[in-house]
């Protein structure tokens, strides 16, 4: 004899799953394209380890801004400003590893034009993801993935996590482990759920580079421009130097 979930039973598991999939499909959707420009403070150390030792270890502190570029997309650049707990202003060093993407890349896996290269599965309080082998590559970027969100009591995304295939996430430069803490925090007077906390690890040889950074104090990214009172030219031709 074999036990099957009733019909009822499936068809309401399903249309939660549904639900829950249309709206982590919103929130990754408003980031992508509602987001503001803005600026946090990032505070970050990267390692190189071997195994549990530590080879390398560089704290810095920076400013991190995320801008919308002419075609869209979200562009992020820092300014470090703390090295190794020291001021930094200028010279170079070398980071043992770098992540960047943290605050909108991990809510794509729930993009309403990536869900077709994953299947879903709800249980209480979390979403698991995995990859379809063998999706459109030319749509489906993300082979060889397999993660979950966790969810607050109303649907929303707390923490994401996803581990990529070594083999497949070697050529794309991806690390092979994230994870993503979420925040809800507020820019000009709407409410985005944001990274507060990130940890990636990314393989580098037979040692280990683990990033984390901790994202605060996020606020709108606002350039200013300065309007001078009006002068007179003189546009008679300058005289050739002899």
């Amino acid at each position: 004899m074999s036990l099957s979930q009733p019909a009822s039973a499936q068809q309401a598991s399903e249309n939660d799953l549904r639900r829950e999939l249309q709206l982590l499909g919103e929130a990754a959707t408003t980031l992508e394209h509602e987001l503001p420009s803005f600026t946090c403070q990032e505070k970050v150390l990267s390692q190189r380890l071997h195994g549990k030792k530590v080879l390398q270890g560089i704290p810095f502190v920076a400013t991190l801004r995320a801008q919308r570029t002419a075609d869209g997309n979200l562009d992020e650049s820092i300014t470090i400003t703390n090295v190794n707990n020291q001021p930094f202003t200028s010279g170079h060093f070398h980071l043992p590893v770098f992540v960047r993407g943290g605050f909108d890349q991990m809510m794509r896996y729930f993009a309403p034009d990536q869900q077709a290269c994953y299947r879903y599965s709800l249980t209480p309080g979390r979403v698991n993801f995995q990859s379809i082998p063998g999706a459109d590559p030319l749509i489906c970027k993300d082979s060889g993935t397999t993660g979950f969100a966790l969810l607050d009591d109303s649907g929303n995304a707390t923490r994401i996590e996803r581990y990529v295939d070594p083999e497949m996430a070697r050529p794309r430069r991806a690390a092979t482990y994230a994870a993503d803490d979420f925040a809800p925090m507020e820019l000009n007077g709407k409410t985005y759920r944001l990274a507060s906390h990130l940890y990636a690890e990314l393989p580098q040889g037979s040692d280990t580079g683990v990033f984390t950074a901790d994202y605060t104090d996020c606020r709108l990214f606002t350039a200013t421009v300065t309007i001078s009172p009006a002068t007179s030219v003189d546009d008679t031709p300058a005289t050739p130097p002899e």
